[in-house]
């Protein structure tokens, strides 16, 4: 079956009636890319900070029976507990969504997404929508909505992203050793 899909950022995320996933679907994953990537400008840096701190916000206290932590507990920050990422901003449903918790590194913020088509990771999906309109209120028209399931991809390939993710982690390490 051939679906006509239209890349878009609205929020729109009805299937046609007719439109049917195949029961072989692997899974899909959406969420919004920023692009062109962010300089590390003061201007920048004073958008990201914000961006954190409605973030912080917003989702500090809430707490989601489906979320990933035994405490439901969606938000983690470095350093929470033993395990917590140290560089990354976690969201802790789906795929464990994240940004750099440094507006000093507001540059390898690339994406934010996670599988949403399993029992585990739907309730990303609501998450991921909400953060996007706090990231568009932030930066504008750099921030790019994508849904696999609708045939759309992101900015940048997986590579780019995970080599971003990868070299923040490297810069972030070199800091902590010295």
């Amino acid at each position: 079956m051939y679906v006509t899909t239209y890349y878009t950022d609205e929020l729109a995320t009805t299937l046609p009636k007719h439109y049917h996933i195949s029961p072989f679907t692997m899974g899909y994953d959406c969420g919004f890319d920023i692009y062109p990537r962010l300089e590390v400008t003061v201007e920048n840096k004073d958008a990201y900070q914000q961006f954190l701190d409605d973030i912080i916000a917003i989702y500090e206290g809430v707490h989601d029976d489906e979320g990933r932590r035994d405490d439901g507990k969606i938000l983690e920050m470095p350093g929470d507990t033993a395990h917590s990422d140290k560089v990354n901003i976690c969201f802790m449903v789906g795929e464990c969504p994240r940004m750099p918790a440094s507006p000093d590194r507001c540059n390898y913020f690339l994406r934010f997404s996670s599988k949403i088509s399993g029992r585990l990771t739907a309730p990303a999906e609501p998450y991921i929508r909400s953060v996007y309109i706090i990231a568009k209120r932030n930066f504008g028209s750099r921030v790019h909505f994508w849904n696999d399931l609708h045939g759309q991809s992101g900015c940048y390939g997986w590579k780019q992203v995970n080599d971003a993710e990868k070299e923040l982690r490297e810069l972030e390490a070199a800091k902590w050793s010295t």
